[in-house]
Order: C-alpha cells, then sequence, then structure tokens
C-alpha cells in the first residue's frame, strides 16, 4: 500500500521550529545575529540574498552568483511559504538557515524550474527591509508599515465615510491626537493630510498601520504649520467605514437617493469655493441619473430637477475656474432639458462675452430678461455688451485707418 504523504526526512541542524503547526516542517537555524531588534511586517519590502539546497548539499539556485539581491511584499504569497515564515522571524543583517518539508517549499509535486518534491535548505541573509511605498508616483511619499492586519476584503473608497483614530508625530512630538470621521476626498475639510487619505483607501477594517509622509502627502497639514520639506508619522487605526456603493450595484432609486447625497456635498463644496470638487461630484451625479427612468410621477419630477442642476452647476463650476469652454457645453446641456433655464443662459452669456462674441451675448441676456424682467444684472450685462461692441467696432476701425502700418491689401512689388 502506497502513501502519498512525504517521506520523512533526517533535519540535518537544531534549531527552532517556527511552522505554523508546530509540525518540525520549517526549522530555523541562526548562523549570524540581526543588528537591532526590528522584524519585518506584513507587506514590507524585504531584501534578500538566498542560496538554496537539496539535503545532499547539492545547490539548485544561488543569488550571489548573479550578484542580485531578491526582494519581495513579505506575507503576500508571492514565494514559497518557507520564505514568508522565514523571513518574518529575521532581524536586519541575520543570516539564517532553513530546513523545510516540501508542504512550505515546492509542495509534494515540486516546482517546475527545480523540479523538487523533496525538503530543502536555504540559506538567507536579510539584507534591508522598508515599509511599502503607497504613492501613485512610488516617489516615498507615503510608506507604511502594518503594525496589525485587518479584517474581511472590503477597502474604504471616494465619498465614503470613515472614522480613524490617528496620533501624528513631528519631530518626536505628537501635534494630532483624535478620532476623528471625514469624507474620503475631502479630508482636508478635518486637517486630514493627503497622505492619510490614500492609505485609508487602502486598510481594512481595524487594521492598525504606521506611515511617513513628506512633500505632497502633507497637503492639509497648513494648520498645524508643518513644513513640505520635513516628514511626519501617523499611526492609524481603521475603526470603521461605510462605502459609498458603485453604480453596478444601484437600483434606480438608489442612485437617484446617492445623487441627491452627493449633490448636497457638492453644493456645500461650491459655498466654500471648492470649485474642482465640487464639480467632480456633480458629473458622477450627471453620469448616475443619466439612464435612471421612473414611473412615479412625483420621482419623475425630482430626477428631472436633479439632471438640470447637476449641469446647471458644473457650468457654474467651470465658469469660476475660468474654463468657458465647459461651461457652454454644460450650460447648453442643462438648457437641452429647460430652455428656461436663467441661470444657465446667463452663464452662457459670460461665456460669450469672455470670447468677446457680444451679439451672442447680448441674445442670452435678453432671453433671460424675458424669463425674468427683475433681473437687473441681466439689464447690466447687455449694457455692457453694447458698450464693448462700440469700443470692438472703434478699435478695427483705428486699425484699418492706421497709415503708419502696411496696407494688409497692398500688392507686393518685390520680385
Amino acid at each position: 500500500m502506497t502513501s502519498t504523504q512525504p517521506k520523512e526526512e533526517k533535519i540535518l541542524f537544531q534549531g527552532e521550529d517556527i511552522s505554523p503547526n508546530q509540525d518540525k516542517g520549517l526549522i530555523k537555524e541562526i548562523i549570524r545575529q540581526g543588528i537591532n531588534d526590528d522584524n519585518p511586517l506584513f507587506d514590507d519590502q524585504v531584501f534578500i540574498h538566498y542560496i538554496g539546497s537539496e539535503l545532499d548539499g547539492k545547490i539548485f539556485v544561488n543569488s550571489r552568483d548573479r550578484d542580485e539581491k531578491f526582494n519581495f511584499s513579505l506575507g503576500k504569497g508571492d514565494v514559497i511559504p518557507a520564505w514568508d515564515l522565514g523571513v518574518a522571524t529575521m532581524k536586519r543583517g541575520e543570516i539564517a538557515r532553513f530546513f523545510s518539508i516540501p508542504k512550505y517549499a515546492y509542495g509534494s509535486k515540486g516546482e517546475k524550474r527545480y523540479q523538487s518534491a523533496t525538503s530543502v535548505i536555504f540559506e538567507i541573509e536579510l539584507l534591508d527591509f522598508v515599509g511599502k511605498d503607497l504613492s501613485d508616483e512610488n516617489d516615498g511619499s507615503i510608506i507604511r508599515r502594518i503594525i496589525r492586519r485587518g479584517e474581511g476584503r472590503k477597502l474604504p473608497n471616494e465619498d465614503g465615510t470613515v472614522e480613524i483614530n490617528l496620533k501624528g508625530i513631528y519631530k518626536d512630538n505628537v501635534f494630532d491626537e483624535r478620532t476623528v470621521q471625514f469624507i474620503v476626498g475631502l479630508g482636508f475639510l478635518q486637517h486630514i493630510p493627503l497622505g492619510v487619505e490614500h492609505a485609508v483607501c487602502k486598510m481594512l477594517l481595524n487594521e492598525h498601520c504606521q506611515l511617513v509622509l513628506k512633500a505632497k502627502a502633507l497637503q492639509g497639514l497648513e494648520k498645524f504649520s508643518i513644513p513640505m520639506n520635513e516628514s511626519v508619522q501617523y499611526e492609524i487605526t481603521l475603526v470603521k467605514f461605510e462605502r459609498l456603493e458603485e453604480e453596478r450595484l444601484l437600483n434606480d432609486k438608489e442612485k437617484l437617493e446617492q445623487a441627491e447625497l452627493l449633490k448636497a456635498r457638492a453644493d456645500d463644496l461650491v459655498k466654500n469655493s471648492y470649485y474642482e470638487l465640487a464639480a467632480k461630484r456633480y458629473q458622477i451625479v450627471a453620469n448616475l441619473l443619466s439612464s435612471v427612468t421612473f414611473r412615479d410621477t412625483n420621482d419623475t419630477i425630482k430626477l428631472r430637477q436633479l439632471k438640470i442642476a447637476a449641469q446647471s452647476n458644473l457650468a457654474l463650476c467651470y465658469l469660476k475656474l475660468g474654463d468657458y469652454r465647459q461651461c457652454k457645453t454644460f450650460c447648453n446641456n442643462a438648457l437641452a432639458l429647460d430652455a428656461r433655464n436663467e441661470k444657465c443662459l446667463f452663464r452662457r452669456g459670460q461665456v460669450y462675452i469672455a470670447f468677446s462674441n457680444f451679439e451672442q451675448a447680448i441674445k442670452d441676456f435678453q432671453t433671460a430678461l424675458k424669463i425674468n424682467p427683475s433681473n437687473v444684472a441681466a439689464q447690466q450685462q447687455i449694457e455692457h455688451c453694447r458698450q464693448q461692441k462700440i469700443k470692438q467696432k472703434e478699435s478695427y476701425k483705428a486699425f484699418f485707418n492706421d497709415t503708419s502700418k502696411p496696407g494688409l491689401f497692398d500688392v507686393d512689388e518685390k520680385v
């Protein structure tokens, strides 16, 4: 009768059993002690040299032969279990040997490259380890180390609500320690730095991590007068969060409710002159509602009003930002839904003024004035446009009558 269990191997050295189940399948022997008491943490980037050999001493891999250190994210399953488990026990500068049965190495069938289903020995030198760089540009502005792993699989997302415990440390002094709730993407309103917001979106529930922030990741800390060329440390625990549901998971009624929520947030941002952030949310509102339909009369009315408001307020944001082409586009969108939209007629008139198209501007202001005869601002803009047209005409006349300039239509007789 044959057995599928791997044949027990004789361990060639004595050491500590570091296997998860204490099954003597992964034994560690320290050859050289490390230089401090710090161990790498889950998801740290670790840098090692390694030598792999079979039990008879035959070497099948040696990173030193290539003079090339190897790095990986600890605990993520990117390497064989023996490495994830073993390196986690090491100190910086330590050299250790690990005896591993196939369960923690290449499995009972072996691995294609080495064809080894037997027990193996690895000698590993832990050269260095650092926290993971979370910055989009990999510029080292957000370095994270996970002190305690979180629970579940879901992560906070943009415009979701989070609650965190935080402690900010600058030059060994605690400058900010509190429990705070904020909307992801708007953390600066609660003096949450950009780097903390970015890191929170990669945290699991009850995760506790340490961050080192510098450069642009410090944006949002202006209240604390910390120079942008310095670095700060944060300790953060994600206490709870509520995600903003993805559009594909919402029915039409839920899309309407989410649109109302985001519009209210955007309205508050406009009141405080955060036009770019407001425009981003109004655009989400417009996208959410683009395919929504209702049979109920009240919901249909509310839907139409929200669609018009989203387009109109996008026009306002881009007018304030000086992006006149975008402003005109959203004015046109709103007017396609409501031809008597006084605000968008007025805003499009302002766009035409910016383009020096005073004739078209007057038409829009006159239409707005017909809708609301008490619109004093529209009447003032009409007068302004008429004056500008006169100046524009005089300017053209002066240009073409200027005899000091060569005639635009003179024949060039030079050969």
